[in-house]
């Protein structure tokens, strides 16, 4: 080669560079072999045949779709059902919890002496009733069977209300004696009135409507008000650490009879009504924990006249673990106290959540609502005329319910639709299963014995309740994570591991070899060449650009 091709000249036949194909087989062929991903090393390698590299493509690929096909079931098992249910580790004391409230119901709304309903009834019905004890029938309609009286006015006042309270059975002919554990009180340091769908009730051990309701509530009169506080309790957290053995909410200090609370419930036969509540007599009971608002015309059992009930106490209670708090509330299918706040209740509960909804439901329906319903000052209270309005707007609000369970049942990967109510249970709840059984309760025979003279009670009729814990220790269940992040992505490092041998660090690997590394090749051998193989450095099959 002559000098005018200039002083600089290599004396070495100039080769063309290699194009942009050859350098990505050789980087390529360099990751396959230094690479731990399964089948890689073949793909990639020298001197294999095109039969070869074909059989470990397909190999790899059909490995692959399993594995992806895995992971993603994973997935959905971790998004969809992320939440299981199990039982504690050990057994929980039943003074740990509180003991029921009890809510107790008369079946008697009016007392024959007081105001005879059954005649109102059939004089209403021969048109031959006087104003004023057409309106008192028209009140006492509210808390009879639905089917009797749909003519009243559509609204009515918490003044013609106060009638409920006057006719039903007085809270001393009612409650006779009253005893908690080794305690002898009377009813009244026992039981606050309050205002049911059932009428006018009583309850023991229930918290104070302060603690209970929002000002946004308008209250009238004294229903549910005690004045005593809960001292710490709440369902969540439980009693403080600190809390003495008498405190409030009352607690058991034992299972058994003898620990239990004892009830001596009375009515008299001249007061009973067979128009207003059927053929069945006597009480209702309803067994619920002290920050829940009784639903009687729901879950109770009776307490039949002249029978003594035994009640034995099963509790169930369901906790969350604090893994699952960071989730959706959708995802674990509950609600912790701080993520939902009600407008009539302080503390959330599946109760109240449905009680508001019926309530806010009824009101957009009928323009009033339920006389038992919390509501603001300014809504009215729903008439006797409005029985049938407020059946059609309960039976319609629990049809949507059931119609958008069943909807969102048929999304597999949308997301779940939020019902009208969204009353989601809490992420503590406390029920408490009752075991019931019952004997004639003979009391006159007891009187006669001890030579008592009852003839100055004509028509008593007495029930007997003794309610308790049946076991000393009861098994929690506890919602904890079936997957969590740890274990999503163990189960995926597992997967990939098995079908094609894939780790964090082969992430890396490609991350290194698609930046780092092929930047620095670039910086040190040109950019026409991307691998820097020392076995083509050698190769004289071209001139590299730095080496002229």
């Amino acid at each position: 080669m002559s000098k005018k091709n200039g002083e600089n000249a290599i004396f070495k036949p100039e080769r063309k560079y290699p194009g942009f194909r050859k350098n990505v087989s050789e980087y390529f062929a360099e990751f396959s072999n230094n690479t731990g991903i399964h089948g890689f090393k073949y793909m990639g390698e020298g001197g294999r045949t095109i039969l070869e590299k074909i059989y470990w493509v397909s190999f790899f690929a059909v490995s692959l779709y399993f594995c992806v096909s895995l992971i993603y079931q994973t997935w959905l098992k971790w998004e969809l059902s992320p939440v299981l249910v199990s039982f504690a580790r050990s057994p929980t004391p039943v003074w740990r919890i509180p003991f029921p409230a009890v809510t107790v119901c008369p079946e008697t709304k009016s007392r024959q002496r007081f105001f005879n309903y059954t005649k109102a009834y059939w004089d209403h019905l021969d048109q031959n009733i006087t104003d004023e004890d057409l309106q008192k029938f028209h009140t006492i309609s509210l808390v009879c069977d639905d089917f009797l009286d749909r003519e009243g006015n559509l609204t009515t006042s918490f003044q013609s209300l106060e009638f409920l309270k006057e006719a039903a059975p007085s809270f001393q002919d009612m409650l006779w004696a009253c005893k908690w554990t080794l305690m002898n009180e009377t009813c009244e340091n026992f039981f606050v009135p309050t205002l049911t769908e059932d009428g006018i009730c009583y309850t023991f051990n229930m918290l104070d409507r302060e603690e209970l309701l929002t000002n946004a509530v308008f209250l009238h009169g004294d229903y549910m008000k005690h004045g005593r506080n809960s001292e710490g309790w709440t369902l969540e957290k439980g009693y403080p650490p600190n809390s003495p053995k008498d405190t409030f909410p009352r607690r058991a200090i034992s299972a058994g009879a003898k620990a239990g609370f004892y009830l001596l419930l009375r009515l008299y036969d001249q007061d009973l009504d067979y128009v207003c509540r059927g053929p069945v007599q006597g009480f209702k009971i309803l067994l619920h924990h002290p920050a829940a608002i009784p639903q009687v015309g729901t879950q109770y059992f009776r307490a039949p006249l002249n029978q003594e009930m035994v009640v034995s106490i099963k509790p169930d209670m369901m906790t969350t673990s604090e893994g699952l708090r960071n989730y959706d509330p959708r995802r674990r299918q509950c609600y912790f106290p701080e993520e939902r706040q009600l407008l009539y209740y302080k503390s959330y509960t599946q109760e109240s959540c449905n009680i508001e909804c019926m309530s806010n439901y009824t009101y957009r329906r009928c323009g009033c609502v339920a006389y038992h319903m919390p509501h603001r000052e300014n809504m009215d209270i729903c008439g006797s005329g409005n029985i049938k309005c407020m059946i059609d707007a309960r039976n319609e609000l629990m049809s949507r319910q059931v119609n958008q369970g069943i909807h969102s049942q048929n999304q597999e990967l949308e997301e779940m639709q939020v019902s009208d109510c969204n009353c989601l249970p809490g992420c503590t709840t406390l029920t408490y299963n009752a075991e019931t059984s019952q004997a004639g309760f003979n009391w006159q025979k007891v009187f006669q014995s001890f030579k008592t003279n009852f003839s100055e009670f004509p028509g008593i009729q007495m029930t007997r309740l003794n309610i308790f814990f049946k076991d000393q220790q009861f098994i929690t269940s506890e919602r904890n994570e079936l997957y969590g992040q740890t274990d999503f992505l163990a189960n995926c490092g597992g997967l990939l591991g098995l079908f094609v041998g894939f780790s964090f660090l082969s992430i890396v690997e490609i991350v290194y070899f698609l930046s780092l590394r092929l930047f620095c090749n670039a910086k040190k051998f040109g950019r026409h060449y991307w691998s820097g193989s020392p076995e083509l450095l050698e190769n004289d099959a071209y001139i590299h650009p730095k080496s002229k």
